[in-house]
């Protein structure tokens, strides 16, 4: 009991093994038999060994068909009649092989009459044949379409599954039987019969995938439409099904459109609707029937959709922009009311913060406002956010530089080393900051030129506020010569610091002797002023130090350089002159310690 069961399951396997081995034994022994052929054969054996061979083949495509008909289990039917449609296909292949070997033996004068006789018996079989399984594939497509309207859930999938199998199998059999008509033209027999039923066959079949191809796209445009739908895997599976319906049956319509061209009929509505129901543009596009009848349906389509939707789509529109302008005002109202806090309260908020969050405010209304009023025209505003999120990411990561700049600009923002209008030396350069953003800093140099300096330069490195602070003291240097009187000249800086008006009580200028220079005894003097007043405490003590040691008689020392010539003749008046030569170097309102070097020649 065992033991039959898979006997009972081998025997439809071997059954087709055995059916494909004797089949094949035909097509072997001829093969072995032209293997042996070493010379060039005549157009009449090359006729008469086909012709032998395509009998051989028939008689074993009709054992083949019978088998399978004897066979009720579908899987073994499934591929016995696959093998038979590969069978076929070459068995046809050869058939025009023997056509065309007929007709180049007539042209050379060879006779072949019987071959053109088993070329034209074949033939007219075969395209009974065909005519036949048209039939029938063409009524089985209705039924299975009737189905697919009226049947319940289950049958409707059923019939698709097997429409889909159907219609392009009617395909390439009516392919098949336009080969098999250009072959019998070929021989100059009578295809008026055959023509016209092809001609028939394929307004029917255009006629049903038209509807099938519209249909299907209607039922995708009912999916993408369902709210929710990108979410839904079941529905997304449904949808992928319908995508790979849809290119079946438009392939399908494009065999039947080339046809129909072949035999001369009207195809422009066909185009368009294949180009209207994939939605993908090809040469068609180029024919001026296709062209302006897809415009015209393009503007039936816009008129019928303006008609029942204009009014929906104007208050959309009308409520899309009144919800703009009410957050735009908001927006406004928000601004100012940062504005006004900040400028109310104690924080010890830098310009830049205030700037950044004054208009952070407003553009987080009006981003609140434009994301309500896209709701309403009725797009869904989650995958609208998620897609803003992807291309942020993809945005950030190919402006890592931007970025690094912002990131640089939120420190200042934070940390505020400086604000506008404080002196700076940052990021290589000097001057006033004209200007910040959270991207970069204007910098207006001392001579009046803007230069715009990354955050992230100005963060990496040293920053130095100039005028951060209220007060600043004014390093200067003021060199003596050695013979002068050092309390004098002591006394006389000191009074020259007491008398300015601009230099500060406190903190106190200091005034000391500082070094012994080579040609100066050198004092430094550090009086302190308003940041603001610094550069006019330096030139204005500058300028009095000059004048009044001047009027006490003191020097200011310069650099110099003694030289000794010495002449060889050894005369000692020649050894006892010497000639000094002075230089002198100009400073830039602080003295230079005078050098003084001696070099004998």
């Amino acid at each position: 009991m065992h033991s039959a069961t898979p006997c009972g399951r081998l025997r439809p396997t071997a059954t087709l093994a055995l059916v494909l081995t004797l089949a094949s034994l035909p097509s072997v022994a001829v093969f072995g038999q032209q293997g042996g052929a070493t010379k060039e054969k005549s157009a009449e054996q090359k006729v008469q060994e086909l012709s032998v061979e395509l009998r051989t083949r028939a008689a074993s495509l009709e054992d083949l068909e019978k088998t399978i008909a004897k066979h009720d289990d579908s899987a073994t039917a499934a591929m016995m009649d696959k093998e038979l449609s590969d069978r076929r296909g070459r068995y046809r292949r050869d058939v025009s092989a023997l056509v065309t070997l007929v007709l180049e033996g007539e042209d050379a004068g060879a006779t072949v009459a019987d071959g053109r006789a088993l070329a034209t018996e074949l033939l007219q079989q075969d395209a009974a044949t065909m005519r036949q399984k048209l039939q029938e594939l063409d009524a089985e497509v209705l039924r299975l379409v009737d189905i697919t309207a009226n049947g319940n859930a289950e049958e409707v999938a059923e019939a698709s599954k097997q429409l889909s199998v159907a219609i392009p199998r009617s395909s390439r059999l009516i392919e098949y039987l336009d080969g098999n008509i250009q072959e019998r033209k070929l021989l100059g027999l009578d295809v008026q019969n055959d023509t016209a039923f092809i001609i028939k066959r394929l307004g029917i079949r255009s006629d049903i995938v038209s509807g099938l191809l519209q249909n299907t796209k209607g039922q995708i445009d009912e999916i993408v439409k369902r709210p929710g739908s990108e979410q839904d895997v079941e529905a997304q599976k449904e949808l992928a099904a319908l995508k790979t319906k849809r290119a079946t049956l438009a392939e399908s319509q494009r065999s039947n459109v080339r046809l129909m061209d072949e035999y001369g009929l009207q195809t422009a509505a066909l185009k368009q609707g294949i180009i209207s129901a994939t939605g993908k543009i090809s040469e068609d596009i180029l024919n001026k029937d296709v062209a302006a009848g897809l415009v015209e349906q393009w503007l039936a389509d816009t008129t019928d959709w303006l008609r029942s939707n204009g009014a929906a789509l104007f208050f959309q529109s009308l409520s899309f922009l009144l919800l703009l302008v009410v957050f735009w005002v908001l927006a406004r109202l928000g601004g100012g009311a940062v504005r006004r806090g900040l400028g109310r309260s104690n924080l010890n908020v830098s310009s830049l913060a205030r700037d950044f969050f004054i208009k952070m405010t407003g553009r987080v209304i009006m981003l609140l406002g434009l994301i309500v009023a896209i709701g309403q025209l009725g797009f869904e505003v989650a995958p609208l956010l998620a897609g803003l999120g992807i291309a942020g990411f993809v945005v950030g990561f190919a402006l890592q530089d931007t970025l690094s700049n912002f990131a640089s600009g939120l420190m200042i923002l934070v940390y505020r080393p400086f604000d506008v209008g404080d002196v700076i030396e940052a990021g290589g350069v000097s001057g006033k900051v004209n200007q910040m953003n959270l991207v970069s800093t204007m910098i207006l140099t001392f001579d009046n030129q803007l230069l715009i300096v990354p955050n992230k330069q100005i963060w990496g490195g040293v920053i130095r506020n100039v005028t951060h602070q209220d007060t600043r003291r004014v390093d200067m240097t003021f060199g003596i010569g050695y013979s002068d009187d050092i309390p004098k000249a002591e006394k006389v800086l000191a009074d020259i610091l007491a008398s300015h008006e601009k230099v500060l009580k406190d903190p106190e200028p200091v005034v000391r002797l500082h070094e012994l220079g080579d040609s100066s005894v050198n004092f430094v003097v550090r009086p302190w002023s308003k940041t603001d007043e610094y550069w006019d405490v330096y030139w204005d003590v500058t300028r009095e130090v000059k004048r009044r040691f001047d009027e006490e008689g003191i020097s200011i020392p310069f650099p110099q350089r003694d030289v000794h010539l010495y002449h060889q003749d050894g005369s000692d008046e020649a050894a006892g002159r010497h000639r000094s030569q002075h230089s002198s170097t100009a400073t830039s309102g602080q003295t230079v310690a005078p050098s003084h070097e001696e070099e004998d020649v």
